[in-house]
């Protein structure tokens, strides 16, 4: 059995000629110097808005009534708080402020406009070499903006395919060795399988916990191998001719909420192996229709209602599911315990949009939602709708829980207290 550990990161993985196989963090492994687990971050931008009557609770405070958007996270309202009344000051620029939603750089659309460095970044700079990726930029789908910019403000190109960002995690060796092992993994073949007998050997090592944790953790990747080889069988499957116009592709760019499940579950196993502490996703809107039941119109043409009511309906459908994607993504995350503590606490997860009312492209009085990261959730913390607080606020929040050393963010003017 081949079971190796980096120093820096504390990490353990079983490895085959080409696979490496990152192993959840796991007490009976750890060295006796092990603090607590790690603190992580994640960032989630939805580029065409939420709906804010659906969004936003009416009261502020902890005594707030959830409204129907948050009624979907109701089973998670103490390990989250939502914002009203903040945004980035004198961004503007419709969709082009997506590149500016973890930046807060001003006037995207300026002329010789260059960006800023984002809240991701910044944060995987301080986790500098102790994981083996330092942040992972993942999107829906390709095309529009990345969220991710260095301190000169390049963006780096973010990942959309679900099997790459797999490779990357868990393959090893020579460049064919990693095309085979991708090659058996399209056929519906499991790492598992070729390391069955190593995670017996393993498990006379641990605890009964931990025999658990390993247990759940493996039963993961199964379920995110099983997901990835459907995708893939349907991105490489030829379209059949027919007269008619040719249905969506359900499985490549429409179905941005499925792809968006499956981003979710990779952030997870990438934060439950320490393979990185900072993710950001950017869940790209399509014109396309979504396959839902009941919508009947593409998804931008919806956030473009113009409060035509049937429009507003179907926007709701569709919202409400993308919420329930990322309530399973919270939930995944709150029962993947680690140690005394679970993958939750010890992770921001921010999810909100550069767009305000996306209907007019505004981008004042952001949609925006903080769960996880041990802080003093369960409140509706509101803004002055005519007078913003600084989103920055927020970042600073965010960094210095994080661990980073920082009194500025951007356009920032202080931080979030109550949070703390």
């Amino acid at each position: 059995m081949t079971i190796n550990a980096t120093a820096a990161s504390r990490r353990q993985f079983i490895r085959t000629s080409s696979a490496l196989l990152a192993l959840p963090w796991l007490e009976s492994l750890a060295p006796a110097a092990d603090t607590a687990p790690p603190r992580r971050m994640v960032s989630i931008c939805t580029g065409f808005g939420l709906y804010g009557p659906s969004f936003f609770p009416e009261k502020p405070g902890r005594d707030y009534q959830p409204s129907e958007y948050l009624k979907v996270l109701e089973d998670l309202r103490e390990h989250f708080t939502v914002f009203s009344g903040i945004s980035h000051p004198q961004i503007g620029g419709d969709h082009a402020s997506e590149a500016c939603f973890l930046t807060s750089a001003k006037h995207p659309t300026a002329p010789g406009f260059r960006n800023s460095v984002s809240l991701d970044y910044l944060a995987a700079k301080h986790v500098g070499t102790a994981t083996r990726f330092p942040l992972l930029s993942l999107r829906t789908a390709d095309g529009g903006s990345a969220l991710t910019y260095t301190a000169t403000g390049a963006n780096v190109p973010p990942l959309d395919r679900p099997s790459q960002i797999f490779a990357r995690m868990f393959l090893a060796g020579t460049p064919r060795e990693v095309e085979a092992e991708v090659s058996r993994l399209k056929r519906g073949q499991s790492i598992l399988d070729r390391t069955g007998q190593r995670f017996a050997a393993l498990k006379t090592r641990l605890s009964a916990h931990d025999q658990q944790q390993v247990a759940d953790y493996t039963d993961a990747v199964r379920d995110m191998e099983k997901q990835l080889h459907a995708d893939e069988v349907w991105i490489q499957r030829p379209k059949p001719t027919v007269t008619e116009p040719p249905p969506l592709d359900t499985l490549d760019r429409a179905d941005t909420v499925g792809r968006a499940r499956l981003l979710f579950g990779l952030t997870r196993l990438a934060l439950q192996t320490d393979s990185t502490r900072v993710v950001s996703i950017f869940i790209r809107g399509m014109d396309l229709k979504p396959p839902i039941d009941g919508i009947t119109e593409d998804h931008h043409g919806l956030t473009h209602h113009g409060r035509n009511p049937a429009k507003i309906q179907q926007l709701r459908i569709v919202e409400r599911v993308e919420m329930a994607a990322f309530r399973d993504f919270l939930l995944a995350l709150k029962n993947t315990k680690e140690g005394a503590t679970t993958l939750l606490d010890q992770t921001q997860v921010l999810i909100g949009s550069n767009l305000g009312d996306a209907s007019g492209h505004g981008t004042s009085n952001l949609p925006i939602l903080l769960a996880g990261g041990g802080f003093k959730h369960g409140q509706h913390i509101a803004g002055d709708p005519k007078n913003n607080t600084p989103l920055g606020n927020l970042f600073v929040t965010m960094l210095q829980r994080f661990g980073v050393q920082t009194e500025k963010f951007g356009s920032s003017t202080g931080t979030i207290n109550v949070l703390t």
